[in-house]
């Protein structure tokens, strides 16, 4: 079942795609910031949050009707950039100790133009998915 969806998103290039779906949401830049790490994962936050919550939204709502649903709602959502997931329990003190001389770097400018939709799934302690449809963005 398609649970997650991801953003696919390069450095900033003038580039454009010519596909586009029809109706689709436009395609935005966001900016990765400081770097962060926790008990689970080692992360970017990205900025400004609105058009990937107008994203999540949309998507949301045309697959409700399929009975696909998010694994949060829009209102729960965070968007953020996975970098590393741990693939055991630990303490989060020691990933943050790690990555906190990283998060001087300086930020990264993206260009979201296109959206995957995956089937997510664990394979020996890792994360692994199948894209299901991979949608420019207008």
């Amino acid at each position: 079942m398609l649970k997650t969806l991801r953003l696919y998103a390069r450095p900033f290039s003038s580039t454009k795609s010519s596909r586009k779906v029809l109706g689709s949401p436009s395609g935005f830049r966001l900016r990765a910031v400081p770097l962060a790490g926790s008990r689970g994962a080692v992360r970017l936050t990205v900025a400004p949050w609105g058009p990937v919550l107008a994203l999540h939204a949309a998507l949301s709502e045309s697959m409700a009707p399929l009975g696909l649903a998010p694994r949060k709602p829009t209102a729960l959502f965070r968007p953020h950039l996975s970098l590393a997931y741990n693939n055991r329990p630990r303490p989060a003190a020691p990933v943050i100790e790690a990555v906190t001389p990283l998060r001087g770097l300086a930020p990264v400018d993206l260009h979201v133009r296109e959206v995957q939709l995956v089937e997510p799934r664990r394979e020996d302690r890792a994360y692994r998915w199948d894209v299901v449809k991979s949608l420019p963005l207008g």
